[in-house]
């Protein structure tokens, strides 16, 4: 496999799991089938999220590759290189469906008469040349923007706090209906929405300086990311009241509409824009970089060889995906996390930890016999020895 050389820290990397879980779902509803107890709803899938994260991450330990390596490792070379196509095409359309998101935020808040063609091909293209300029400037651009994300929403709180928008009594009932919409809400939904989609960073592990040590940091990162959504969920709801938070497409967006202070701080859309288009900006990019790693893979060739042409692709993509927003609303949660995200998310990468378990146990049985020989015929060499 060609292999190109970038590291990051482990701090940057923290602050690419925490802007890319945050990313669109604090902006789209989520937990909708919990309705006003989607925040307990986050919470367990929180949870839950860090256990299939923890798998994912032993699996890179027992071999120390990426998942694609891994993928060859296990499945062999046809089969393997047939399953690295497959995710290749997974993350340029989940590339599409992300920017997809941006773009119909941005032409309803901005750009109301402006063709989503443009915003996509131009968004696309800034993000083909930073990767092209390689991981480790897409990383650090990050971190330049990151404190920025983080003022804008605690700043949204303090506003609707001083507000008076804020009714937590709109929570209640908590669990009015028993536990069954709570857990209908996590599987698949949550589950693979944001959580699951952690699957690309097993693409990116190699590139981290110590990630073999470095496993709490990264669960910090990803229950940081967790309260943050879940405090973004608690915030709407307690604005919105259940009705309202089921009622709208984008939650974030009519909440911050509703900060009014002394008739001066108001109309705080363009502030959301900015949360969404960092946050996209972070997920698109390293959906494009895992599909290009994949090429990489497949062609031998560095991956920047297809930054531009997959870009396009998959700005063409975004704009092909769906006719209206509501039909792009209605794939993305209910047909695309059941039979996309599960297998893809879920089931393969728990076959591969399951063989390299196996794999693993059947080397340390293999080495065990070989000490156990070596210890025998030493044995047997002192033996002859003292006599």
């Amino acid at each position: 496999m060609y292999n190109t050389i970038e590291k990051i820290s482990i701090y940057e990397f923290m602050l690419l799991i925490i802007l890319y879980e945050v990313g669109t779902a604090i902006v789209v509803i989520i937990g909708a089938e919990a309705k006003q107890d989607a925040w307990l709803a986050v919470i367990i899938a929180t949870a839950l999220g860090l256990i299939l994260f923890y798998i994912y991450y032993r699996s890179y330990l027992m071999k120390n590759g990426s998942f694609y390596e891994l993928l060859l490792h296990c499945l062999g070379k046809k089969i393997g290189t047939v399953t690295i196509a497959a995710y290749t095409v997974y993350f340029i359309y989940l590339t599409s469906r992300v920017l997809r998101d941006f773009n119909e935020v941005l032409l309803t808040v901005v750009l109301p008469n402006t063709p989503i063609e443009f915003s996509s091909i131009l968004f696309m293209g800034v993000v083909s040349y930073v990767l092209y300029l390689g991981f480790e400037v897409f990383s650090r651009t990050t971190v330049i923007f990151a404190p920025y994300l983080f003022l804008f929403l605690f700043a949204f709180a303090i506003f609707l706090i001083i507000n008076s928008s804020v009714d937590l009594s709109n929570l209640q009932p908590v669990l009015s209906e028993g536990f069954k919409p709570v857990l209908k809400s996590i599987f698949p939904s949550l589950l693979t929405f944001p959580f699951g989609e952690l699957i690309v960073f097993t693409i990116i592990f190699p590139q981290v300086v110590d990630a073999d040590k470095s496993f709490k940091p990264l669960a910090l990162a990803i229950l940081t990311a967790g309260i943050l959504i879940t405090c973004t969920v608690i915030i709407n709801i307690g604005v919105l009241r259940e009705s309202g938070y089921l009622r709208t497409n984008f939650p974030l967006l009519t909440t911050a509409r509703e900060i009014s202070i002394a008739d001066f701080i108001e109309r705080l859309d363009p502030f959301v824009v900015f949360i969404v288009m960092l946050g996209v900006f972070v997920k698109v990019s390293v959906y494009l970089y895992c599909a290009l790693k994949g090429m990489e893979a497949i062609y031998k060739k560095p991956y920047r060889y297809f930054s531009f042409p997959i870009a396009m692709i998959a700005a063409t993509s975004s704009v092909v995906i769906a006719f209206s927003l509501n039909e792009h609303l209605k794939e993305g949660l209910e047909i695309v996390p059941l039979y996309l995200h599960v297998p893809m998310q879920i089931l393969i990468p728990m076959l591969i930890f399951v063989i390299l378990l196996i794999k693993s146990r059947k080397k340390g049985d293999a080495e065990n016999d070989k000490n156990h020989k070596n210890v025998q015929k030493n044995r047997g060499q002192g033996k002859e020895t003292s006599t």
